[in-house]
């Protein structure tokens, strides 16, 4: 089991810098609502494609009432940027800990269950590793993004299904692994012995030594959906739905991508913005888990 190095946590930059960022990301994601100074979804035809506010052009002019700018249908950049970073916020801590359940439960069953039905879970584990990600990702959405759910959860929930099916695997090898590491040690034996039951050898001896494991893969693969979530958001298949207004349904950076593409030579930042959020956000969990990851190498 892992102790905590707080000493040589306290004297580490990047850490501290990553823990810096993911709280003023984290402050804008919780105080959006009072941050923005217009409301996102509203649209106003006589604003369309306003550049940022320093920007004076022969045709339209930037304004200081849209700092950087407005979009096709008029919506202000600066308060969609905010409202972005909830998005962001609810893919990192549903799908990733989604993932990380899946992933944790399947390499227990592969440890614990003996070598026929490990001999199968492997094969199961090969088979979906085989699939195509990101294409397999874009089927899901595709199919249950416009299905009868509560309009803001259009999209979201089927990115965080897409990202959970396919993202677990990495972790159900490793805790797989050191399960039956675990299980070849004396004190799981003197357990036994000694009359305890498997749950409690669960929750007791395994389960604490592959917690680590566990947050370090949680940490280390925020970016991934974040990033997925972009790129799908830039080739239209996001967590928004053209369907019946569904576009208004939920705002991200990657629907801030694709509807930012026709306006990279009037307005870039409607790509730069986004861009430098996920960058940071990125960074951010990147520094952290580079740190968690070397911490646990030295225990």
């Amino acid at each position: 089991m892992m102790f905590f190095p707080w000493k040589r946590a306290l004297r580490s930059k990047s850490l501290w810098f990553s823990l810096l960022i993911m709280a003023v990301l984290g402050s804008i994601a919780a105080l959006a609502p009072r941050l923005a100074p217009h409301d996102p979804y509203q649209v106003s035809v006589s604003q369309t494609r306003r550049p940022p506010m320093w920007v004076q052009g022969r045709t339209l002019s930037g304004i200081p009432e849209f700092p950087l700018g407005t979009d096709r249908y008029g919506r202000d950049i600066l308060s969609r940027s905010l409202y972005g970073t909830r998005t962001a916020f609810f893919l990192a801590f549903t799908a990733v800990p989604l993932a990380a359940l899946i992933g944790t439960l399947i390499g227990f069953a592969a440890g614990l269950a003996g070598r026929p039905i490990d001999a199968w879970i492997i094969l199961f584990m090969d088979t979906v590793s085989s699939l195509p990600g990101i294409m397999f990702v874009v089927i899901i959405v595709l199919i249950f993004r416009n299905m009868l759910t509560p309009t803001w959860f259009h999209g979201l929930l089927t990115v965080v299904v897409g990202f959970a099916t396919i993202s677990w695997v990495s972790l159900a090898r490793l805790i797989r692994v050191n399960v039956l590491q675990i299980n070849s040690q004396s004190f799981i034996e003197a357990a036994v012995a000694l009359g305890a039951s498997r749950r409690r050898i669960i929750l007791q001896h395994f389960l604490p030594n592959v917690l680590h494991i566990i947050i370090v893969w949680i940490i280390n693969n925020v970016p991934a959906v974040i990033l997925l979530e972009a790129v799908l958001g830039y080739i239209g298949v996001g967590v928004t739905s053209a369907v019946d207004g569904g576009e208004f349904s939920v705002i991200s950076w990657g629907g801030m991508f694709f509807s930012g593409r026709s306006a990279l030579t009037s307005n870039p930042l409607m790509l730069i913005i986004p861009s430098v959020c996920i960058l940071l956000i990125s960074m951010s969990f990147v520094l952290l888990g580079d740190f968690l990851t070397s911490v646990s190498r030295r225990e």
